[in-house]
Formats: C-alpha cells, structure tokens, sequence
C-alpha cells in the first residue's frame, strides 16, 4: 500500500512539472498514474490521489483542454472526473453486498436523488455540452463521496491513512503560503501574487493575496476553510502531537488571513464561534498571542480590505439580478449546468462565475434543483447533530458544512465542491462505523449477559 501511494504521488509530482513542458509528457504521465491506480486496484490509493488532483494539480490540469467540436472542449480534470464516476461504478457491486445497516438512508439516498434529478435537468439546458460538463464535475464530486463513504465505513482506521496523507500536503501548502506571501512571488504560476482592487476603472488598493497551488486564492482559502475544523479537533482532542496539531491550525489562520477572501474571514469567524460552543476548548486561547501578531502586523491590509467597498463587490449585485433573471426564464428545470458563466457574456462583456451558489443552482437547475440542494445539505446538518454525543467527527462535519455554507453565499463552493464532498464522506463513514459497532458492542453484551445467566446453578 505505502509503495502504491509512493508512486502515484511520485508520478503526480513529474507530472505537475511535465505541464509546463511538454503536454504528450504530461499525458503520458498521468496514463502512468491511472495505469497505477488500476493495477493497484486500491480504493484508498484513489481516494489519496483525487485528493491530490485537487489540492495540487486542479490549477494546473484544469487549463490543459482538448477540443470537442466548436468552442467546446474537455480538459485533463474532466478526464480525471469521468474516470472517478467509472471508478466508482465498478465498485458499486463490491458495496452492494455490505450489510444493509451500512446504506444509511439520511446520508445516501438525498445524494442519488439529487444527483438523478441534475440529469433530468440537462436535457432542457441550453447549452447540451456545457451541462453536460457541469453533470461530470457534479457527478464525480457525489461519487467521490459515495467512494470515500463506503471505504471507511467498511475498513477500521483507514480514514487515520487519508488524514496523514491530506496533513502532509497541507503543511507543505501552508508553509509555502508564508513564503509566497514574504517574497511576493508564486513559483507555481510564475507571477507576482499582487492583486489590483478597482472602483470603475480606478485602483483604489492593492493586496498580496496568497493562492499557493490552487488557481485564484478564494479556492484555496475554501480549502483550508474546509479542512480547519478536522484540525482544531485533533488539536484539543489528541493528547500525542498537541503541538503538532496547534502549528497546523496556526498556519491555517496565517493562510486564511494572507488570501485577503472577506467571505471566507466571515465564514471563518462563525466556525470559531461554533467551534467553542460544542467542544469548549481551552487550548484554543494559546493561539490569541501569535494569530494577534499577525492580525497587528496585517491590521491595515485587513482593515482596508474589509471595508473597501470594490467593484468586485458591487458588482456581485448584478450577479444576482442577472441570477434572478435566467431564473424567471427557466424557473422548472433551469436553464441548465454550467451555462451562468457561458451566458454571462451577454450581459458582462465576459465569462463571469456566478459568484453565489445560492442564485446560481436556482438559475441553472430551476426550482426543484435549488431548494433541492438546500435540502441535501441540511439532510448533512440533521445527520450530524442527532450524532453530536455519539461522535464528534459530527461535530467536525457539522462546522464544515456551514463553513461550506457561508463561503457560498458570495463565492462558488459548488464550482470547487470535491473537497468538501470527499471530507464529508469521510466523516459520515466514521460516523456510521462506529455508531454500528457501538450498537454490536452493547447486543454482545446482553447476549453474553443472557448466556451467564442461564449456565448459573439453581
């Protein structure tokens, strides 16, 4: 197992290098990679690679597209997205012959039925392609969940083996995001990583915002967002590598604050409060000195960008007209997947995200795909709270989904979901396994209880 996860981290390695070069290289690479996973035959090492893809490689792949007919065409992510639904197809036999108790119907069922209603909805889209690409994002997203459910949920322990691979690529990220920010330079991207503030056609400021691997810094402020809440957990829940886990959360907060993304502070700020509710840590007051050292070094950049009313922010109340409008056009089935940024056109000049899932689900897959997918997230929520006392990765799981909540009301959580999705598969699986073996624990006894009774001498 460790030699398989080596190679495909090796490979993805060469490969991230091979895409500035030469793109047959890098096809030829990434075949290595799935030709690796396929002879392997490992869920685990899959789970660790998609991981990757998207932590790492997303930016990168996401630009390297191949034609279809016209103006349409598929990019190597999509390639990699395609091969997660077929991944999961052909294991679907090996979970069906779990254990009915396994198919926890709160977790699953929301997830297939929404996910066949985002397929009735492509057909009356106006761009057929366009939503057929946005259904491959989705549909890999809900397999990748479906995938690292059924994983864990079946093997002890194996969500311990995706956490320390995820916890090493994080601490590589977060220590670059330092160092990015310091120098005022992305190697990744071979540019300087200040960003321009307009007002109209006038700059009003001007910010170093980190972005490190992932393409634009609210993505990868989504995912430190996403995965703060595993780590502040470890930390004032592990006895062993306290200090560990503390460092890990301080360069989170560093980074968050460093992608200068004022929906993601928001979000973040929530989190904390939520945090300290349900665990009631005291651990967590070792980080008021250092996190306030950065917040006093940072305090003018912070002060300016939260209150600086841009053109970005404006704007994003036309989003919403615009939203409302396609919306009132196609209020049923939408007008379909993907085609906000594709229409947006018309309106903008350009291709612009929606930027509010919220709008922008109600726009593309109608009424029913809107407050459908409301529904698929607070079916998350109720899940984890009837769990809260039973587990507290339900307690993990519930402060990601709001982060994941929050984030969307101004940005695209949905545009950039798999992380989220795979984490929350992770933690649903742990949740069902545990809640199973507790409930087997406590039958044993009483049938051990029943067995002692009856041997007893009269």
């Amino acid at each position: 197992m460790g030699k398989n996860i080596f190679s495909v981290v090796l490979l993805s390695l060469l490969f991230a290098v091979s895409l500035v070069y030469d793109l047959k290289l890098a096809i030829a690479i990434i075949l290595m990679i799935t030709s690796v996973i396929l002879i392997s035959r490992s869920e685990l090492v899959f789970i660790c690679i998609y991981f990757f893809v998207y932590f790492v490689l997303a930016g990168f792949v996401g630009r390297m597209s191949f034609s279809l007919s016209g103006a349409q065409s598929i990019n190597l992510l999509g390639i990699l997205n395609i091969i997660m639904i077929l991944f999961f197809y052909f294991k679907v036999k090996d979970f069906l012959q779990l254990e009915t108790w396994y198919w926890n119907k709160h977790i699953i069922y929301p997830v297939i039925l929404f996910s066949l209603y985002l397929l009735l909805t492509v057909p009356f889209s106006i761009s057929l392609l366009t939503s057929i690409r946005g259904l491959t994002r989705l549909l890999s997203a809900f397999s990748f969940y479906l995938l690292a459910y059924f994983v864990v949920v079946k093997n002890s322990h194996v969500e311990k083996k995706i956490f320390k691979f995820i916890t090493i690529v994080f601490v590589f990220l977060s220590v670059y995001g330092i160092i990015e920010y310091v120098t005022g330079y992305n190697i990744f991207y071979n540019r300087l990583i200040s960003s321009k503030i307009y007002l109209g056609y006038e700059v009003i400021q001007t910010f170093s915002r980190i972005r490190t691997t992932f393409y634009h810094p609210s993505q990868y402020s989504f995912a430190l967002l996403i995965l703060l809440p595993l780590y502040l957990f470890y930390f004032v829940k592990k006895k062993e590598k306290k200090y560990f886990y503390g460092l890990i959360v301080l360069l989170f907060l560093i980074n968050i604050l460093l992608t200068f993304t004022r929906i993601t502070w928001i979000a973040l700020f929530i989190q904390l409060l939520l945090f300290l509710i349900l665990f009631k840590p005291k651990k967590i007051m070792r980080f008021a000195l250092p996190l306030g050292i950065a917040v006093i070094l940072l305090s003018g950049q912070i002060i300016a960008r939260a209150t600086t009313v841009d053109g970005s922010a404006l704007q994003r109340f036309e989003f919403l007209q615009f939203g409302l409008e396609l919306f009132k056009a196609h209020p049923v089935f939408g007008c379909g997947l993907e085609t906000f940024f594709e229409l947006s056109t018309s309106r903008f000049g350009e291709n612009i995200a929606a930027h509010g899932d919220y709008i922008r689900m109600f726009a593309e897959t109608g009424a029913f795909g809107g407050i459908g997918s409301l529904m698929l997230l607070s079916m998350m929520i109720i899940f984890a709270i009837k769990n809260f006392k039973e587990n507290d990765f339900a307690k993990v799981s519930f402060l990601m989904i709001m982060g994941f909540l929050i984030f969307g009301i101004t940005d695209n959580a949905w545009g950039y979901c798999h992380i989220f999705w795979g984490l929350l598969g992770i933690y649903n699986g742990v949740i069902v396994r545990e809640k199973i073996r507790l409930k087997t624990k406590i039958s044993r006894g009483k049938v051990d209880v029943k067995l002692k009774d009856t041997l007893l001498p009269v």
